[in-house]
C-alpha cells in the first residue's frame, strides 16, 4: 500500500534501564505500515521539544510497557506497580498536547490508562485487590492468542469496527484497569467480569483507547485491521 503524504504516526517507545536504549515491538509498526502510513518511533524527549514532535506527526499511539505511577491519579502506591517516571513524564505532557491539538490518539493497553488519566479518569494499581472475583487479566497467554471475550456498545466505533457484532475475542496481559472513565470519553466494551476494556471520545474524530493488543491480530482479525485502517484515515485529516 502506498504511503500518504504527511501521514507520519508517531509510536511511544519503551526504554531498556539497564542497557539504556529505545526499544518498540515490530508489531505495532508493521500494522501502521499495513494502514498505509509511515511509523516514527518516538523517544523521550524534554519539555521543550514537545511542540517538535507534535508538529512532525499526524497521529500519536500509545503503546504498551510499564506501569503508570499511582500519583498521577491519585492512588496509593503499591508494590505491584512497576513504573517507569521518564516515560510518564513525556507520555503525559504529549498526551495533553496531542488531546489540545485535537489529534487522532490510539491508546493499547498502558496507552488506554494513560489516555484515561490525562483526560481526567482513574485507575485501580492492581486490580485483584478491588477485584477479587474478576477474571486474571495477566493469565500467561501469548498476545498473539485470544484470552477472552470482550463485548462492544453498539453506539460505538469499535462496534462499526467488528462488523455490527457485539462479541470479539481478544488477547489479554494487565493488571490496571480503567477505573472511574474520564469526562468526555464513554466505555465501548467491557470484559464479562465487567472491567472496561476500551473507551472513545464521541465528540473527537478518533480518540481511543483498548486495553488488549490489536496490533497481534491485524493479519488475522478483520476488526482490528479496521481499527488501525480507521486511526490512519482519521490522521490523514490533520
Amino acid at each position: 500500500m502506498a504511503y500518504y503524504k504527511k501521514t507520519l504516526i508517531g509510536i511511544v517507545s519503551e526504554y531498556d534501564d539497564e542497557k539504556e536504549y529505545y526499544f518498540c515491538d515490530n508489531q505495532y509498526t508493521r500494522a501502521i505500515e499495513k494502514a498505509g502510513a509511515l511509523p516514527i518511533i518516538l523517544p523521550y524527549v524534554a519539555a521543550d521539544r514537545l511542540e517538535g514532535v507534535i508538529n512532525l506527526i499526524s497521529g500519536l499511539v500509545l503503546s504498551g510497557g510499564k506501569d503508570l505511577a499511582t500519583e498521577f491519579y491519585g492512588a496509593a502506591p503499591h508494590h505491584a506497580v512497576k513504573v517507569q517516571p521518564h516515560r510518564d513524564n513525556f507520555e503525559i505532557e504529549l498526551t495533553r498536547l496531542a488531546l489540545e491539538r485535537s489529534m487522532p490518539i490510539l491508546g493499547i493497553c498502558r496507552g488506554m490508562q494513560l489516555l484515561n488519566v490525562v483526560a481526567g479518569g482513574t485507575l485501580y494499581p492492581h486490580t485483584i485487590d478491588e477485584l477479587p472475583s474478576g477474571l486474571d487479566h495477566r493469565n500467561g497467554i501469548p498476545l498473539d492468542q485470544a484470552a477472552h471475550d470482550v463485548y462492544l456498545e453498539p453506539n460505538s466505533l469499535l462496534f462499526q469496527y467488528n462488523g455490527g457484532s457485539s462479541l470479539l475475542r481478544v488477547n489479554s496481559w494487565h493488571h490496571q484497569a480503567v477505573k472511574r472513565v474520564a469526562p468526555d470519553f464513554i466505555v465501548s466494551a467491557r470484559a464479562n467480569d465487567g472491567l472496561v476494556e476500551a473507551i472513545e471520545a464521541p465528540g473527537r474524530a478518533f480518540v481511543m483507547g483498548v486495553q488488549w493488543h490489536p496490533e497481534f491480530f491485524c493479519d488475522s482479525e478483520p476488526a482490528s485491521r479496521c481499527l488501525f485502517n480507521g486511526f490512519v484515515d482519521a490522521s490523514r485529516s490533520i
